[in-house]
């Protein structure tokens, strides 16, 4: 089994397929992991609204962190992340086998 990488741009438009993931490119599914990761920042926000006002809540001008998100299957483990590069967002997905060089 072989690492895996899917790099898209800020709205979900592939710009890198390999390894084990870039059967996303043929079957166009790239664009479901842009969703994971606008899911993950919907889930942030909705978790600072229930937190106090008063705390170290970001001024609207101020930048959001974006997310990571590992998913774990019985055979792969696959780390996204959103992220910005030359000012511009990417988001990138890295699959590797599980167990692999991590001691899983």
């Amino acid at each position: 089994m072989e690492l895996g990488l899917v790099l898209n741009d800020g709205h979900g438009l592939l710009l890198k397929a390999q390894g084990d993931l870039a059967y996303t490119a043929r079957d166009q599914k790239n664009g479901f992991f842009t969703c994971i990761t606008e899911k993950a920042i919907d889930l942030g926000q909705f978790a600072e609204e229930g937190a106090d006002a008063d705390d170290d809540a970001p001024e609207p001008e101020e930048d959001q962190p974006l997310p990571t998100v590992r998913l774990e299957t019985s055979r792969r483990a696959l780390l996204i992340a959103k992220f910005e590069s030359g000012g511009r967002e990417r988001m990138l997905v890295v699959s590797k086998p599980r167990g692999q060089a991590d001691g899983e």
